[in-house]
């Protein structure tokens, strides 16, 4: 895994991606979730418990030139009938990832999963400590979590541990690489705090290290343990790439919330409500979805930021600077 350009969910270099967020409902309850996911989110209206509507669009999302399913929530093994959905996706020949927080995994889960072959499960770990990964997370959470991944390793499942960089393990990243080393996890994805969701309620949490302190210290950490642990980054200063200067959204990727609205980007989608659609594939399919005139619009602020010589991400111009004709400074 390389590392990624200015987008937080890189669409693949042939193909298009789709992020899909099959459920808001959690076990959990972390102080920084940008869905503001919980137990207590009711499921009406969600259109993973309709298989047919499902079945019918992941066929013309695939036709329509999909490679990639990036499956979230909420907790996805929430869900009922995740395995076939799973199943069913890998069936169609695409790429297929989840994001887990790995609490409600098990050994029959795990063992059915192994069968399925997904590319890689993405497990969220916030701390190398219980007492770190736990106060984020909003419960005795942590020795669990490790067995599942121990257990998900010993079936062959490829892990990908996911770390939120944050107020309390700042400056305990290279202890997160050696619990990684530990795990036989095959990559670290180091993330950094973005003030939407719960995180907009817990400021404390924001960390007291600069930015470019950190991306250093990842660097330098990539380095030391390059032949024992792949680690990687969103963002990263050091990327000179001409590739992906300019936002992907609405053409090669797209974001699919659990009542089946769509937008470009689900960072768009989490911050302004004019860029998803209001109809949703329960009226009309992803072939016409797509061409929702909040989905056009996103496509046309994109043509004018390219225009007007704006690169990267407008999601952070916007969030940064409170406009989308602006810079997003990462780009240089």
């Amino acid at each position: 895994m390389q590392d990624t350009s200015f987008c937080l969910f890189t669409p693949p270099p042939k193909g298009k991606k789709i992020v899909w967020e099959i459920t808001s409902q959690c076990n959990m309850l972390c102080k920084h979730c940008c869905a503001n996911a919980s137990s207590r989110v009711p499921r009406n209206g969600f259109i993973f418990s309709d298989k047919k509507l499902i079945n019918q669009n992941i066929q013309k999302m695939v036709a329509l030139g999909i490679k990639e399913f990036y499956i979230s929530g909420g907790e996805p093994f929430l869900a009922k009938g995740i395995l076939s959905f799973l199943k069913s996706l890998k069936e169609k020949g695409v790429k297929v990832s989840v994001a887990t927080n790995a609490c409600c995994l098990n050994k029959t889960i795990i063992r059915n999963l192994s069968k399925i072959k997904i590319d890689f499960l993405h497990v969220s770990v916030d701390g190398h400590l219980p007492e770190i990964h736990n106060v984020l997370r909003g419960g005795n959470f942590f020795d669990k979590v490790v067995k599942n991944i121990r257990m998900l390793r010993r079936y062959k499942i490829p892990v990908r541990v996911g770390c939120m960089i944050w107020r309390n393990n700042e400056n305990l990243l290279e202890e997160m690489v050696k619990l990684c080393i530990n795990l036989r996890v095959r990559n670290l994805r180091f993330s950094w705090l973005i003030k939407v969701g719960r995180f907009k309620d817990n400021p404390q949490l924001y960390p007291k290290r600069k930015w470019l302190s950190v991306m250093d210290e990842i660097k330098r950490l990539k380095k030391k343990y390059r032949n024992k642990l792949g680690i990687t980054t969103h963002r990263v200063p050091w990327l000179n790439s001409n590739s992906f200067q300019f936002c992907p959204g609405g053409d090669r990727l797209f974001f699919l919330n659990p009542k089946g609205q769509l937008s470009s980007c689900s960072w768009i989608a989490k911050n302004d409500p004019n860029f998803i659609t209001g109809k949703s594939l329960k009226e009309v399919g992803f072939e016409n979805l797509i061409k929702e005139k909040e989905i056009l619009k996103f496509k046309k602020m994109l043509e004018e930021r390219k225009n007007k010589g704006f690169k990267g991400c407008p999601f952070f111009a916007q969030h940064l600077n409170y406009s989308y004709y602006s810079d997003d400074k990462l780009i240089k």
